[in-house]
């Protein structure tokens, strides 16, 4: 049998285990694969995530003034220039005025982005362009933005989100009040309509952001995509790591969170566009990635000491479920740990794996001194990530292949088989060269084993 003929044979029998389960085979045939594959796959363990820092790049900044900036706002673009001229008008319209610096980071877009920005380059001097020579990540491209900013705080402004005229005085007013806190986020609108101002929206939702902590973070991104902070937690915590193809700034506010406190305004300060078209919201990986970032910081949970007691109320509630078998209603932030996990058990039992797991992780985190919780967390998290591998694998379609394998890899990479998770980031990389994601993960893979272990 030639070489490409067992290739094939390997690779078939790979999927074929994988679809059915079969991890610890997978496993054996994804040793067997890298085998056959080590003079490609060997080179990416010399590739450094730092040298993606320093990639050239082009600035246009004749207009600019250099001065002290109070704030910074990150536009990070790529075919986004229907939004540019809204982005821009609404952050120069912001309260803080001169004291906010502009840089639009242009990710080699193939839209006239640039053209919009030189115009209003033209008539405002604390704007600075730079365009990257290939397309880069939403996280260099932050990256980069960290690098250049001149302002005691930072702020990702998405081309498609929209702020309130006195949002970023109000959020930096905030940190300057409380230098113990490193971030700040507030409220916000979600419309499904592009471009609508704060004053001028359709909204069909508004969020409803707990009181800060440690905790609360880390069951959920409460930071929400329009929070500030302090650009000085770079310097104490390094960059967003761009392992990571969504959830990034999800990691660095847990580490932010944990070197520093935050803030949480109860009051709509912005405009969010939400659509299934939007990066956060595609496929699976955005939630594979806050799963894995969760599992990561955990041991960063405090206990609160909280009961595991039914109210009456919600013993009736669980009666008429069962009896039933109705969904159940809405859950507020009142009801007991017991009672959330009651419910996931409940949506297990009815085979809705992924509610069971949202409804059983929120009781742990509620009281993460359970080991009652944990282990039904663990064990909804196993049955989840291997639906998410059969799933994957089960589709055929090419237009999202780059991310169906890279939830491939994540999923193998949380259930603990390395081989796996190693190869399917090299066909990633192979599938997509410009995926710096699958390149990064690959890198740090490899260098745990060939240092034993340690990264």
């Amino acid at each position: 049998m030639t070489r490409h003929l067992l290739d094939q044979s390997l690779d078939r029998a790979l999927y074929a285990a994988l679809e059915a389960g079969e991890l610890q085979q997978a496993e054996h045939l994804a040793t067997a694969l890298m085998r056959l594959h080590h003079d490609q796959i060997a080179p990416y363990a010399a590739c450094k995530p730092s040298s993606y820092l320093d990639l050239p790049c082009y600035i246009r900044d004749a207009n600019y003034r250099h001065r002290r900036y109070l704030a910074t706002a990150i536009v990070s673009t790529y075919k986004a220039a229907r939004f540019m001229r809204g982005r821009l008008e609404d952050l120069l319209a912001q309260s803080l005025g001169s004291r906010l610096e502009i840089l639009v980071i242009d990710s080699a877009s193939p839209e006239n982005e640039s053209d919009i920005v030189a115009e209003y380059q033209r008539v405002s001097d604390n704007i600075r362009y730079i365009r990257t020579g290939c397309r880069e990540t939403v996280y260099q491209a932050w990256n980069r933005g960290v690098r250049l900013a001149q302002g005691e705080f930072l702020t990702n402004a998405n081309a498609d989100d929209r702020l309130r005229y006195d949002a970023l005085e109000r959020l930096t007013g905030a940190l300057l009040q409380r230098p113990e806190a490193g971030l700040a986020f507030a409220d916000f609108h979600l419309t499904g309509y592009e471009n609508e101002t704060f004053t001028s929206h359709r909204a069909h939702a508004t969020t409803n952001r707990p009181a800060y902590s440690l905790n609360a973070l880390l069951e959920n991104s409460i930071t929400g995509s329009q929070p500030v902070w302090r650009r000085a937690l770079h310097a104490e915590l390094g960059f967003f790591d761009i392992g990571y193809s969504s959830a990034a700034d999800y990691e660095f506010f847990i580490r932010a969170a944990h070197a520093s406190d935050g803030i949480s305004i109860s009051e709509p300060l912005g405009v969010v566009w939400t659509s299934p078209d939007t990066f956060s919201g595609k496929g699976k990986l955005p939630t594979l990635e806050f799963y894995a970032i969760r599992e990561c910081y955990r041991h960063l949970l405090a206990p609160t000491g909280r009961q595991e007691l039914l109210s009456a109320t919600e013993a009736d509630i669980l009666e008429h479920l069962q009896k039933n078998a109705a969904v159940p209603p809405q859950i507020d932030g009142g009801v007991s740990p017991e009672f959330l996990h009651r419910i996931g058990l409940w949506f297990e039992n009815n085979g809705d794996w992924g509610t069971a797991w949202r409804y059983l992780q929120r009781a742990w985190y509620l009281k993460p001194e359970s080991a009652r919780y944990r282990k039904a967390v663990e064990r909804l998290l196993t049955i989840n990530l291997l639906q998410v591998i059969r799933e994957s694998v089960q589709d055929n379609s090419c237009s999202d292949l780059p991310d169906r394998l890279l939830s491939i890899a994540l999923a193998c990479r949380m259930l603990g088989c390395k081989q796996l998770a190693v190869l399917f980031y090299f066909k990633t990389a192979v599938a997509s060269p410009e995926q710096i994601t699958a390149v990064v993960n690959l890198q740090q893979l490899l260098v745990t084993d060939r240092n034993g272990g340690k990264r």
